[in-house]
């Protein structure tokens, strides 16, 4: 699991840095799950792979475009995970309120950051990790298909399209984009991405190498070294579980 951090004060950065890395520690020893933590001083970093991450820290002050209007792009974007608004010189409660935003997952938390709400909006995090749906919903022309984990294979960028390739032998096509389906598919920890173009399912995995993969339907896949380190978490993930 990721966290993301995108803050444009260096002090407070590394303050929610910190408390984030104390949760993360807390999170591993109380429910066995690992959390790591990406920190980023500036939007256009952060909003590469805003995805990839089950939940995203903000608080940015110091530029044009602030925490609030970059809230505002992610939820305009597709980003279900909870978007968390520290509140420091800038009231984005009210900001919110003032344009009628109510998403579901929008969250306000003021700086300083105190330990107690932010473990106490930790533990909604990890909770909804740890009991996903057991199904993803694929609408597929006229049908949809009720997908569990290891129905889905991988998924490979083609042109404008999205191939979705099932252990069933369907492949179907989608017009989307990698980040979007994995938002979707990230429910089930054994769907890991491998590129901006890639994404794998661990268990269908026949040949590995640190840069290739190569999935039991034949399809193969280029690791980029962005996410190697992501892969390797993910197999060794669904290692402990076997």
């Amino acid at each position: 699991m990721y966290f993301a951090i995108c803050d444009d004060n260096i002090a407070d950065r590394k303050q929610s840095e910190r408390l984030l890395k104390r949760q993360a520690e807390r999170v591993l020893k109380e429910a066995g799950e690992q959390v790591y933590i990406d920190s980023f001083g500036n939007k256009e970093a952060f909003m590469i792979r805003p995805q990839m991450y089950q939940a995203l820290f903000i608080d940015m002050t110091l530029d044009e475009t602030n925490g609030f209007a970059i809230a505002k792009n992610l939820l305009d974007i597709g980003i279900v995970k909870p978007i968390i608004l520290c509140c420091s010189s800038i009231n984005y409660r009210e900001l919110a309120q003032n344009e009628g935003i109510e998403a579901k997952n929008l969250y306000f938390l003021d700086k300083p950051i105190k330990v107690a709400e932010l473990t106490s909006l930790v533990d909604h995090i990890i909770e909804e990790r740890i009991a996903p749906p057991s199904t993803v919903e694929l609408r597929y022309h006229e049908e949809t298909i009720y997908a569990s984990g290891d129905d889905i294979v991988c998924a490979k960028k083609k042109g404008e399209n999205l191939l979705v390739y099932l252990a069933d032998g369907r492949t179907l096509t989608f017009v989307t984009s990698v980040f979007n389906f994995y938002d979707q598919c990230s429910i089930f920890p054994q769907i890991c991405p491998v590129s901006n173009d890639g994404i794998i399912n661990i268990n269908h995995i026949k040949k590995c190498s640190p840069l290739h993969i190569t999935m039991d339907n034949g399809m193969s896949f280029f690791v980029a070294f962005y996410y190697s380190k992501i892969v390797k978490q993910a197999i060794e993930d669904a290692k402990k579980l076997t």
